[in-house]
């Protein structure tokens, strides 16, 4: 008999949520913008595994006073994932980014730059904020979004936001219900960015009594600890894991440009539970990328600047994989369409596992697809260009939900494979025209692909399978979690901008750089057009058809430790700093699978989750020093 499923999904955890999300979007404010430093950068995100572990010890307290109260594993996974999605979105690649851009062509508008000759009429304005009074204050401060005219004017565009973004959140949801069962269960795919959450708040996993943790535990936290009295006092020598430049002058190594070097115990911790072949694909691909830009120096070959065109073979790539997911998983997803379609000859499929039935996944997907094309055509677009966008758009979320899945790298940051950059690659910005390219400058919903909600969603879905929690409880969590944290990380940053002015140098270069960057390339785009990149094109051949040879030889010679994914995570742009803890965690992981075998693995995998949990716990904990004290601390990461 099946155990009882857990319950999720409590009034109480929801009003916890409620209280707790406003905070978490004013401590990522003040890490992201005010100080420069980023908590939604990695994944899970230290903030939410700090709050989890705060309501784990008022549980500890509760039954201490033998109190009937305390909070079961269903609801602290609630907490879990819908504070992930809070922080998602309150992040600094999605709203902090947006934000930026909805007021700055108006705002920053002058005679010299022309922008109200060149893209002012091209710009949505049920997207974006025209109106100079209610600009002033969110850019000068000393005002308050509370008055009537303020509201006026912002409800409807922060409407139509949470419109775009929870259309964008429904296509996800269908996409991950289609997936999941080929991924999870099929292939069996183990999720390495969860571990730490459920070990946490599984009662039965021992993990608070593991000696190994402990101990993974005292060295990633006294090394934080160490650093954090360091940055305090200069006299005490710091530990140098945070990351440190070096330039060359004298080659070889000067051909290879700035070398970070950076031991994270965090990241150690985290990359040590990726699958040993992605690692040693990751490592491999890194150094190839490195010595090829090496290479083409040497050579001389700097009349091709962007050589070897790294951003464009990973485009190539990600459309590679998406053609290898669709082929691997030919038979689930016929299954699937078949029940879409209710066909007769469809074997029967039990839809009590799943999200959402299979015809509502297939079908939402369909709808969400043409109404996300419908509201960007409305923005601006072309007809064509918005059902093209629709589509590309998915495919940097679809591969790094699997790099997540798979592989459980914590930071992927993919700017340059965006729609916009793609279609100005492949059709250039002549063609697509100055409307066109205004819908894109202002239409990016996500600028690095580092906080993202799809990993995060089918992430939720896996929590809800391996703690036995309800699939449409888990469900119905994300479209709360998503509804309530995007309005409520629009109203914690409106709030602030309009009491300390996002241009009066309260904040930092971010709060108006995204808006300067991106309408910046705007002017650029219409002012220098440009017909198709042929060289990129050829390059984005290149990396689909490498990615091709590479997803044959995995499906041909199993054995054979060239994993396709490591040749698109090489190319992540945050592996410059993280190189040195990918070899380490390789060669710590290899030496215990070689000499040790998989028991001796399992044995220690509680020691590096440890060294995850110090390091965030310390790290954070110098971090809410830092904003309640009003002064630099110690930052752990980057």
């Amino acid at each position: 008999m099946s155990s009882p499923q857990q319950s999720a999904f409590t009034w109480r955890a929801f009003l916890i949520f409620v209280v707790i999300a406003p905070i978490n979007c004013y401590f990522l404010i003040q890490m992201e913008l005010v100080r420069y430093t980023f908590p939604t950068w990695v994944a899970p995100y230290s903030n939410v595994i700090f709050i989890l572990i705060a309501v784990l010890l008022i549980n500890v307290l509760l039954r201490i006073l033998k109190l009937k109260y305390t909070f079961g594993q269903g609801e602290l996974l609630f907490l879990y994932v819908s504070l992930s999605f809070a922080t998602t979105l309150a992040g600094c690649d999605i709203l902090q980014a947006i934000l930026s851009v909805l007021g700055h062509g108006f705002w920053f508008a002058t005679e010299e730059n022309e922008w109200q000759a060149l893209f002012w009429h091209h710009i949505p304005t049920w997207l974006t904020v025209s109106d100079k009074s209610a600009l002033r204050g969110y850019y000068q401060g000393d005002s308050s979004l509370y008055i009537p005219h303020h509201l006026q004017v912002w409800l409807p565009v922060v409407g139509a936001w949470l419109l775009l973004f929870s259309v964008i959140a429904f296509i996800f949801l269908c996409l991950n219900t289609i997936l999941r069962k080929q991924w999870s269960q099929r292939e069996r795919l183990t999720f390495p960015v969860i571990h730490l959450p459920h070990a946490m708040t599984n009662p039965g996993s021992g993990f608070f009594k593991n000696k190994r943790m402990w101990v993974g535990f005292s060295i990633a936290a006294g090394i934080s600890l160490f650093n954090g009295l360091s940055h305090l006092y200069p006299v005490i020598p710091e530990i140098p894991v945070t990351r440190r430049f070096f330039r060359f002058q004298e080659p070889p190594l000067s051909l290879y440009g700035t070398i970070i070097t950076a031991f994270y115990p965090f990241a150690i911790g985290i990359m040590f539970l990726m699958p040993l072949d992605v690692l040693i694909s990751t490592t491999f691909f890194y150094f190839i990328y490195r010595n090829e830009v090496a290479l083409s120096d040497a050579v001389g070959w700097k009349s091709i600047p962007r050589f070897p065109y790294l951003n464009e073979q990973t485009v190539g790539a990600f459309i590679g994989l998406i053609f290898f997911f669709a082929w691997t998983g030919k038979r689930h997803f016929k299954v699937v369409i078949q029940n879409a379609l209710n066909l007769g000859r469809a074997p029967p499929e039990q839809h009590s596992n799943e999200p959402m039935p299979y015809q509502v996944a297939v079908w939402g997907f369909v709808l969400g697809i043409l109404l996300f094309a419908f509201l960007l055509y409305k923005a601006g677009m072309a007809i064509w260009l918005a059902l093209t966008f629709a589509l590309l758009f998915l495919i940097t979320p679809i591969v790094t939900t699997r790099i997540r899945a798979e592989s459980g790298i914590f930071v992927h940051a993919y700017h340059w494979q965006a729609p916009r950059y793609i279609l100005n690659t492949v059709i250039g910005t002549h063609r697509l025209g100055a409307q066109n390219l205004t819908a894109l400058s202002v239409c990016f919903f996500n600028r690095d692909y580092r906080p993202q909600m799809m990993p995060h969603q089918l992430e939720a879905f896996k929590i809800a399978e391996v703690a036995n929690i309800n699939p449409r409880r888990m469900l119905y969590t994300i479209i709360i979690a998503t509804v309530f944290g995007g309005l409520i990380a629009f109203w914690v940053q409106l709030h602030l901008y309009y009491q300390f002015g996002a241009d009066s140098g309260y904040y930092g270069p971010w709060a108006l750089g995204y808006g300067r960057q991106y309408f910046s390339r705007l002017t650029n785009w219409i002012t220098y057009p440009l017909d198709t990149d042929w060289i990129g094109v050829i390059f984005i051949g290149i990396g689909f058809s490498v990615m091709m040879v590479l997803t044959y030889l995995r499906v041909k010679f199993f054995w054979l430790p060239l994993h396709p994914l490591g040749y698109v995570m090489a190319s992540n742009q945050e592996m410059s700093d993280l190189w040195i803890p990918l070899v380490i965690a390789l060669t710590l992981k290899w030496l215990i699978l070689r000499h040790g075998g998989i028991q001796s693995y399992r044995r220690v995998v509680p020691f590096f989750l440890g060294l995850v949990l110090g390091d965030y716990l310390m790290g954070t904990t110098w971090s809410i020093l830092n904003v309640l004290l009003n002064t630099t601390m110690y930052q752990f990461y980057p």
